[in-house]
């Protein structure tokens, strides 16, 4: 009889943890992928990384474009871009790694997207950004999502480099835009 219960336990115990592992590998997951030479989009993306952390029941990949694998796309649930300001314009490096992405057979189609951006100064793009890397996820049937706040509807935007932003860190209220961006895709994933 004890043997039987110590079979009986150990089994249970095998049962739980394959349970649990089964659970941890087929999370939502979403991808923050960034171009960043000054460091400001990269801290966005933390932040939004930050969001995402306060949601369970879903994981992330935070890490440059210049990094991310084509598989790492498509396994992803969601794919969240930054990229900074270029003269009303993505970075260069965002419009080739977009234009990288597979189209055959649409594999994209159906995964949420959103997006973040850094700017210089005030009505320099950041919203022809947003909406230019929009429209790119859209031709490739992705969902959008935008931020959780009115002031982030296209998604999150940092002003870097005019008037009381300029010379400093990204700032906390831009940060903010930031992780509530993450939240929201997070919570929408996790549902």
């Amino acid at each position: 009889m004890k043997n039987r219960n110590i079979k009986a336990t150990v089994f249970i115990i095998l049962l739980r943890g394959f349970i649990e592992v089964s659970n941890a590998q087929s999370l939502p997951s979403i991808l923050i992928t960034y171009h960043s030479e000054s460091g400001k989009t990269q801290a966005m993306a933390e932040a939004v990384a930050e969001g995402v952390a306060q949601v369970q029941g879903v994981s992330y990949i935070l890490k440059p474009i210049s990094e991310v694998q084509q598989q790492e796309i498509l396994n992803t649930s969601a794919l969240i871009l930054g990229s900074p300001v270029y003269n009303a314009n993505m970075a260069p490096q965002m419009q080739e790694f977009i234009n990288s992405w597979p189209f055959e057979g649409r594999p994209l189609k159906d995964k949420i997207g959103a997006v973040f951006v850094t700017g210089g100064g005030f009505s320099i793009g950041e919203e022809a950004v947003m909406f230019s890397m929009i429209r790119a996820m859209m031709i490739h049937g992705m969902l959008i999502v935008g931020g959780e706040e009115v002031e982030a509807a296209f998604g999150a935007s940092a002003i870097t480099g005019e008037g009381e932003f300029a010379g400093k860190e990204v700032q906390e209220i831009f940060l903010e835009k930031a992780r509530g961006l993450g939240r929201r895709v997070g919570e929408i994933l996790g549902r």
